[in-house]
């Protein structure tokens, strides 16, 4: 059986970790954000986004973790989600809660890290 595209394999053990770790993380935060929870909801309203936003965030971040492991698609996949993880701290200084901001700098470092491993 024949996947409609290729997969990430990277030229190292730890390019295919790093890239696979990143892209696991988006997928899980897709996943928490799609569930629509009215904490993730509140959430979302508290940092001045519609309630809706969840479910927008959530296909953002779907769609980088796919864009990581599609061959030749990683760098558009770590813009992508270096695009949500700054909008994410950008609202979170806004209203000056800094005890959230480490999990978006994270996955920053993980992007960053997925970026700077090997080849493409």
């Amino acid at each position: 059986m024949s996947l409609p595209m290729r997969i990430f394999t990277g030229t190292t053990s730890l390019d295919i970790v790093l890239v696979w770790l990143a892209a696991g993380a988006f997928l899980v935060g897709a996943i928490v954000n799609a569930s629509g929870h009215p904490k993730i909801r509140a959430g979302f309203v508290r940092l001045g986004f519609p309630f809706w936003w969840c479910w927008v965030t959530a296909a953002f971040e779907l769609a980088t973790a796919v864009l990581l492991v599609a061959a030749g698609t990683r760098y558009i996949g770590i813009a992508l989600g270096a695009c949500i993880m700054l909008a994410a701290i950008a609202a979170i200084v806004r209203i000056r809660n800094y005890r959230e901001l480490p999990p978006p700098f994270v996955f920053l470092l993980l992007l960053a890290l997925a970026g700077v491993s090997g080849q493409v």
